[in-house]
């Protein structure tokens, strides 16, 4: 009898290690990044984050990235013109960089973390050419859409810092 109660003390601690660990993982990954209630947003809905290590967190973050990514593709071409084509071209070079980021984090060697920095900061770097080929004339709009971008790619650099 006495088994059994240690038996179900022991799975209610570890569920409840568990529950606090996965709020610990999101709390410093968000805590660290430029927009830490975005972060959370993105992360405590995700039903995936639950079970998530640093690696899946990773993933989720990636996704949302290129989400924002192509929502500022989007609005760029709504708004058209030259500005807005290389705002177009560079998300799109964004994406790819983003689709490679996918790929390192599926890795676990050094040289892959490695290579999951430079593509997150390349990706990074991309939005901001967006930004930068309007300048002060930037529409509202897509200054916006480029902002969740950048800011969600920042927060996989957290994560690659991190691992």
């Amino acid at each position: 009898m006495a088994s059994i109660f240690f038996c179900a003390f022991l799975s209610l601690s570890l569920a409840i290690l568990s529950i606090s660990c996965e709020a610990d993982l999101i709390g410093n990954v968000c805590s660290q990044s430029t927009n830490p209630s975005l972060c959370n947003n993105i992360l405590t809905s995700d039903p995936r984050s639950r079970t998530a290590d640093l690696r899946g967190l990773g993933q989720i973050l990636v996704e949302n990235a290129k989400a924002a990514t192509q929502d500022t593709i989007n609005v760029a071409n709504s708004i058209g013109g030259g500005k807005a084509g290389t705002c177009v071209s560079v998300c799109g070079d964004a994406i790819d960089n983003l689709n490679q980021c996918s790929t390192f984090l599926k890795r676990s060697d050094r040289a892959s973390v490695s290579d999951l920095q430079t593509k997150g900061s390349a990706a990074l770097t991309d939005m901001g050419t967006c930004d930068d080929e309007f300048g002060d004339s930037e529409p509202a709009n897509l200054k916006q859409a480029s902002r969740k971008a950048q800011d969600i790619i920042d927060m996989l650099l957290v994560v690659a810092n991190s691992l």
